[in-house]
C-alpha cells in the first residue's frame, strides 16, 4: 500500500469523489465524515499549515483509507490524566503546557462522530499503513488524540494494539453518549413502544400545543430565505440556555452552522423545521437526514415564551413521525445525555476517545 500525505485544504474537494465512495466502504458512513463537512470546518476552525490529511491507496491505486487529522499545539495541565480538549473554543489555563498532538478534523463541539476511515474489506491492513505512516512520516507530535470515536468503529481497539506493539502509552475512555431510537414502520408502532406514562407526556404535550393557538409547523424546502430561516433558529437557540446563548453567540459559530446549512442543503440533507404558535416562531430544529438516518444535530425553544407549553418537545415529536413517514430506520439524537431523550425512546451508543503518547 501507498501513502500519500496532503497538507494543503484543497485535498478536501480533490480527493472528494474517491473521499464519499471510500465513506460507502467504511465502517461509519456519517455525515460528520463527508468530505464537504471536513472541508466547512476546516474553512472557520483550521489552522494554517496544520492539515495532515494521510491516504492510503491499494495496489491498483484505489483510495483504501483516509486520516483527516490535523497538528495543533494542546494545552494540558500536569495534575489532570487526559487533556480537556476545546480546539474550537480554547479554554485559557495558566497551568497548562502546551504539547504538540494529531487532531481529527471535525473538532469536538461540533462534530459528534469522528473517526479514521478505512474500507472494512482491507481493514487490518490499512490500519497497520496509517500507523506506520504516522510514526514515519509525519514528524512533530506528541500525542495522537483521537475524539469522538463511535463504538461501532475498530479504531479504538486497532489502534490501541498497534501502540501497544511499539511500546507506546495508549488510554482510552467512554467521552459522551448518542442516545438513538430504532423506528418502526408505523408512528403508532413508535407510541406503543413507549412506556404507557411517555406515551402519555408525548400525547398530552404535542394536544396542548396543538389547542394553545394558531399552530404552523414550517419546514424550510428550498434555499430562499435560509438566511433568514437561520437567524430565527439561531435566536431560538440562544434563547434556550446561558450555554446555548454562549456557544451560539461565537461569530466562528454563527459562521459554521451557515456555511453546513448551505451545503446540506445544496446535497439534501437538511432538516430545518420550526413551531409557530399565534405566528410567533416558538421552537426550531436543525436536523440533517443522511442515508436511512434522521440526525437531530441542534435545537431552540424560548422557554419563556411559551410557559406550561413544550413547543420544543411537541416539535420533536412532529420529526420522529415525519421520519417515520419518510422510511428512516434510526433517528439519532447525537451527543448528550438529556433526559427528554430517553423519555422519547432514547438508548445510548457510546462514542470513545483514544489518547496515544509518543514520548
Amino acid at each position: 500500500m501507498q501513502v500519500e500525505l496532503y497538507t494543503d485544504p484543497q485535498a478536501f474537494h480533490s480527493l472528494r469523489a474517491e473521499w464519499a465512495d471510500l465513506l460507502a466502504r467504511s465502517f461509519c458512513d456519517t455525515l460528520f465524515l463527508r468530505p464537504e463537512w471536513g472541508a466547512a470546518w476546516w474553512q472557520v476552525f483550521g489552522c494554517e499549515g496544520g492539515l495532515r490529511l494521510l491516504a492510503v491507496r491499494g495496489g491498483d491505486g484505489r483510495l483504501v483509507g483516509l486520516a483527516p487529522l490535523f497538528l495543533a499545539e494542546l494545552a494540558a495541565d500536569a495534575s489532570q490524566p487526559l487533556p480537556d480538549l476545546s480546539f474550537e473554543r480554547p479554554r485559557p489555563n495558566p497551568t497548562a503546557t502546551l504539547h504538540p498532538a494529531l487532531l481529527l478534523v471535525g473538532g469536538t463541539e461540533v462534530s459528534d462522530y469522528t473517526d479514521l476511515i478505512v474500507d472494512r474489506e482491507q481493514a487490518p491492513a490499512v490500519y497497520d499503513t496509517l500507523f506506520a505512516a504516522l510514526m514515519e512520516q509525519v514528524p512533530g507530535w506528541e500525542w495522537l488524540d483521537l475524539h469522538n470515536l463511535p463504538e461501532a468503529s475498530p479504531t479504538v481497539e486497532r489502534m490501541r494494539g498497534l501502540a501497544a506493539s511499539r511500546g507506546l502509552r495508549a488510554e482510552v475512555g467512554r467521552e459522551e453518549v448518542c442516545p438513538f431510537i430504532a423506528l418502526p414502520a408505523t408512528w403508532e408502532e413508535y407510541l406503543a413502544s413507549l412506556n404507557k406514562k411517555q406515551r402519555h407526556e408525548l400525547r398530552r404535550k404535542m394536544r396542548n400545543i396543538e389547542q394553545a393557538g394558531h399552530v404552523r409547523l414550517l419546514e424550510v424546502t428550498g434555499p430562499e430565505g435560509l438566511d433568514e430561516h437561520l437567524e430565527t433558529f439561531m435566536a431560538l437557540h440562544e434563547a434556550s440556555t446561558p450555554d446555548k446563548a454562549s456557544f451560539m453567540q461565537d461569530p466562528r459559530m454563527r459562521r459554521f452552522f451557515r456555511l453546513i446549512a448551505t451545503m446540506a442543503m445544496e446535497h439534501g440533507w437538511l432538516d430545518l423545521s420550526f413551531l409557530a404558535i399565534d405566528g410567533r416562531p416558538a421552537a426550531g430544529i436543525f436536523c440533517f437526514h443522511y442515508g436511512d438516518t434522521m440526525l437531530v444535530y441542534n435545537s431552540g425553544c424560548d422557554p419563556q415564551a411559551w410557559p406550561g407549553l413544550s413547543p420544543g418537545i411537541a416539535l420533536i415529536g412532529h420529526c420522529i413521525r415525519k421520519a417515520i413517514a419518510t422510511g428512516r430506520r434510526e433517528f439519532d439524537f447525537l451527543q448528550g445525555s438529556e433526559p427528554y431523550k430517553y423519555d422519547l425512546g432514547g438508548r445510548d451508543r457510546a462514542v470513545h476517545r483514544l489518547l496515544i503518547r509518543r514520548g
